[in-house]
Parts: C-alpha cells; sequence; structure tokens
C-alpha cells in the first residue's frame, strides 16, 4: 500500500514540475528570448523578473512548481523506506 502512494506521490509531482516549467517557459518566451532562456535555468526567475510579477497565471504555476517539489521528495522517502 505504501509503495503504491510513493509512487503516486513520487510520478505524479514529477509530471507537475515538468508541465508547470513547461508552462512557465513558454510564457517567458512570449515577452523576451532571454527572459525564457533565463526561466529555462531557473523557474524561480520569473518571480524576479518585473514582467511577470503583474501576471497572476504565472504566480500560480510557479506555486505549483514549488509545491511539487515536496511531493518528488516525500514519494522518493516512501519509496526508499518501504
Amino acid at each position: 500500500m505504501m509503495e503504491i502512494i510513493g509512487k503516486i506521490l513520487f510520478i505524479g509531482g514529477f509530471f507537475v514540475a515538468v508541465i508547470s516549467q513547461i508552462y512557465i517557459i513558454a510564457l517567458a518566451f512570449k515577452t523576451r528570448y532571454y527572459e525564457g532562456l533565463s526561466c529555462l535555468a531557473a523557474p524561480m526567475y520569473a518571480l524576479i523578473s518585473s514582467n511577470f510579477r503583474k501576471d497572476n497565471n504565472v504566480r500560480f504555476f510557479i506555486k505549483l512548481w514549488a509545491a511539487s517539489l515536496p511531493m518528488v521528495i516525500l514519494g522518493a522517502y516512501v519509496l526508499a523506506v518501504v
């Protein structure tokens, strides 16, 4: 049972992180090329950039990306312990 929960957390968190990262990069490339490359390297650049502070969609996906990281860590921990 715990193995299934660990797999769901790990794969689900990884999937959410990838989808939100792609969305953040797509929005960044719409504004400027170098901002898209910066968001490709570090997705938290969107919080620092003044162009993204006004857009609520980007904030939502950054929070979603940040929330998915503990899911991946917790899933890996559950899989390692079980």
